[in-house]
């Protein structure tokens, strides 16, 4: 086997929805059904811990020791403030910020014939540097966009213990944690900390959380929100540079949204907020973000049984025991045939006729779990799909984008290997930039 993915693959396609694994000496019940997986999210954390996770992330990306008090501190004292200060209402002022932002750092490639650059780079560094300046304010220090990036490359071999990893990331992590130390090291709080890192920091020190420890959430937090985010965003460039038709669907949706709902660009820039971001100018965009998610995203929910658990397959009930694990497939869930056709397919248009309403996504009661369901959501799901909206109006607007060795089509499919955890990778995509001149 390749990969974890593969072999979930196999054992679904053998034993079907409902079958038990035994995974490092612990038996695990593993489900690829959409009203189990859907239980799993909504059940109390009472009855189905996630503890193990987060605790596990947090020392992967940190490199501290996790436990109890780690726990505690995410979801009695981050998470709360995170649902407050990542909200729709709480983002409202700052998606003009962010798009401001991002133009400014690509300004200079306007201005150039041609250029030929790092598709992960040309997209991400902006939305890095853009969204840490809106919610961290302008304290917040720039230059560690490419030693998270680099970190970021190393979490595979971290978050599996592998005993070995490159020097290069370890050095990496330390110049980002010394840099997140002193921004959160500064006596007073103001604007300059942004609205999150305001909020960050006070939570710090009203809960005498050590400064070691507040660096380790700061860095975890900040790899969590960028992370994915960066993957799921090379993807979707890359299934429209790779399809003709859905490129110019989605070009001339753009454009024509911004000429009629902002009048131009410029006014767009200053203007845009989350209603026209989630509203009804933006439905290929939408489609091909959530269909890009449901296609690329191979992720599982992993959850211990704190007392016995029970849920219905078909006729028959099945037990989790309490002290087992249940593990969701989602990815198992997310190409079923029968609830997507084709399902292994990507059709950039799959939810252009959805229900478009703000503050939801037009999946209409298909299983789609990649920003999570119930009590269990994403708290920077909105962020998340305001950053790849803002990116791909910003850069299909703006720019003609054309892969070096167009055609080759290397990256596709996804490949999955023993390094994969929730997107997989591609190797570096070289593209050549040149400005579009829209009236």
């Amino acid at each position: 086997m390749n990969s974890p993915s593969e072999f979930l693959a196999n054992c679904h396609k053998k034993y079907g929805s409902v079958y038990k694994v035994l995974i490092g000496g612990r038996e695990v019940v593993v489900t690829s059904s959409a009203s189990v997986i859907s239980s799993m999210y909504a059940t109390d954390p009472g009855a189905l811990g996630a503890h193990t996770t987060h605790i596990d992330i947090y020392e992967a990306v940190s490199g501290r020791k996790g436990g109890p008090e780690v726990y505690r501190v995410i979801t009695q004292l981050i998470f709360p403030m995170l649902d407050q200060r990542l909200s729709r209402r709480a983002l409202e002022d700052f998606v003009p910020t962010i798009a401001q932002a991002v133009y400014s750092r690509i300004t200079p490639y306007t201005e150039m014939e041609t250029a030929r650059v790092s598709l992960m780079d040309f997209i991400n560094e902006p939305l890095y540097v853009a969204t840490n300046l809106a919610l961290f304010g302008t304290r917040f220090p720039s230059g560690t966009y490419y030693d998270l990036r680099t970190l970021d490359n190393s979490m595979p071999e971290r978050f599996f213990k592998v005993p070995f990893w490159p020097w290069k990331s370890e050095r990496a992590r330390r110049r980002v944690v010394a840099k997140y130390s002193d921004y959160l090291s500064t006596e007073d709080v103001s604007d300059a900390d942004g609205p999150l890192g305001s909020a960050f920091k006070k939570l710090f020190r009203e809960n005498d959380i050590p400064l070691t420890a507040a660096t380790g959430h700061i860095l975890t937090f900040l790899w969590g929100m960028h992370s994915n985010t960066s993957v799921v965003g090379l993807w979707m460039f890359l299934f429209l540079l790779n399809d003709h038709d859905a490129l110019v669907a989605v070009r001339n949706e753009i454009d024509t949204a911004i000429k009629t709902e902002f009048g131009d660009f410029e006014t767009f820039l200053a203007n845009v907020k989350p209603k026209e971001l989630e509203g009804k100018a933006f439905p290929l965009l939408t489609s091909v973000i959530l269909e890009t998610m449901r296609v690329v995203v191979m992720f599982v929910v992993f959850r211990i049984a704190k007392r016995d658990w029970e849920f219905k397959d078909g006729g028959r009930t099945v037990l989790v025991p309490k002290g087992e694990y249940i593990l969701g497939n989602a990815q198992a869930a997310h190409l079923d045939e029968s609830s997507y056709t084709d399902g292994h397919k990507f059709k950039f248009d799959r939810f252009a006729h959805g229900d478009y309403r703000e503050g939801r996504l037009p999946t209409d009661g298909n299983p789609w779990f990649c920003l999570g369901v119930g009590r269990h959501l994403c708290k920077g799901r909105y962020i998340a799909m305001y950053e790849l909206k803002l990116a791909a109006i910003i850069f299909l607007h703006r720019f003609e984008i054309t892969p070096v060795n167009k055609g080759s089509g290397s990256w596709w499919p996804p490949k999955t290997t023993k390094r994969t955890l929730a997107v997989p990778r591609t190797e570096t995509v070289m593209v050549d930039v040149r400005p579009r001149h829209v009236r």
